[in-house]
């Protein structure tokens, strides 16, 4: 059986759900949510699969929503605290993952604690940040600072404030997030962040939302405006000079497989951002059966793809490892 490590996972502890609750306020999570920390549990679905190993990032990406900053900064450092004293606890399963939630300089200091002294192997971000684009000037110096430290950078969707409706039936979350994550890969893109930062390494959540699927609509939409830039002077007005055609600036983008077992999908992923850039990542344990079904499904969906071993193994472990070692 191939090596599997799940690039994508979320977790919690309870004593920084508990802390949450008792000493900052937070309302708890409706429903019951120990199966966020339930180590033992985690452990025993990773072995029926075999899993191998997990990335564990810290779930509730909400939480920081309109949050003060000093207060932010001090969930981030205890969260990381909690992520790194899991991963020290259980260094043969899991790979642990920072969060930087919000930009400016306190943050980018975080970050850099987190890669020099915790020797955490990447930082997860968020699509959006209140409501600002991750192209904002405020973002530009972590991504300086990853491109300079070859750290890679998660990044989770973020929930916004579309349409007043738009949670009634939880669309927010069922397209919402794949769509916000399109946005901010567009932002990245367009906003000249890779431009500027063409090592930059960022895995983007469930396949990389919209973007494979339309990777010839971003093609033609923006030799379109490229070559009748009298048509569009807002687009000019606003986005960066791009020196390629934008398609090779998306395709430098990583993605999960965590489209809920989807084989074409997945086809989709890796046939536009390449079998290099496609890692195995399940959103564990957010699926029916706390996780299970996710995994499953997961598997099965690489195992379906069309693609020879080589690339099966490296979907599966080795594009992990080339991004974290």
């Amino acid at each position: 059986m191939p090596e599997i490590i799940d690039g994508y996972t979320h977790i919690l502890t309870q004593e920084f759900h508990e802390a949450l609750v008792e000493e900052f306020g937070f309302q708890g999570l409706s429903g019951t949510p120990a199966f966020l920390w339930e180590i033992d549990r985690r452990i025993e679905d990773m072995t029926d699969y075999g899993v191998d190993k997990q990335v564990i990032t810290l779930a509730l990406p909400t939480l920081f929503q309109g949050m003060d900053p000093e207060l932010a900064l001090e969930l981030t450092r205890f969260a990381n605290d909690e992520i790194r004293r899991l991963a020290d606890e259980h260094p043969d399963l899991f790979i642990p993952v920072a969060t930087i939630p919000r930009p400016g300089e306190a943050f980018v200091e975080e970050f850099e604690r987190c890669v020099e002294d915790l020797d955490m192997a990447g930082a997860q971000i968020f699509s959006n940040v209140d409501g600002r684009p991750i192209d904002d000037d405020a973002f530009w110096p972590l991504y300086e600072r990853a491109e300079a430290t070859d750290t890679p950078l998660w990044m989770h969707p973020q929930l916004w404030e579309w349409y007043d409706w738009a949670d009634e039936y939880m669309e927010h979350r069922l397209f919402g997030w794949p769509f916000d994550t399109t946005l901010a890969l567009s932002r990245l893109v367009f906003g000249g962040v890779l431009e500027a930062y063409p090592d930059l390494k960022l895995v983007s959540h469930h396949g990389g939302g919209m973007v494979p699927f339309y990777g010839d609509r971003i093609a033609m939409f923006h030799e379109q405006r490229k070559a009748y830039p009298e048509n569009y002077p807002g687009f000019h007005e606003h986005a960066a000079e791009l020196e390629r055609p934008a398609e090779e600036y998306f395709e430098q983008f990583y993605a999960d497989t965590a489209v809920s077992g989807s084989v074409s999908a997945l086809d989709c992923a890796n046939s536009f951002f390449g079998s290099a850039n496609v890692v195995f990542g399940t959103d564990y344990p957010f699926s029916p059966e706390r996780g299970r079904r996710t995994i499953e499904v997961s598997i099965d969906a690489v195992e379906s793809m069309d693609v020879d071993e080589a690339t099966r193994d490296a979907i599966f472990a080795g594009n992990l490892h080339d991004l974290v070692d």
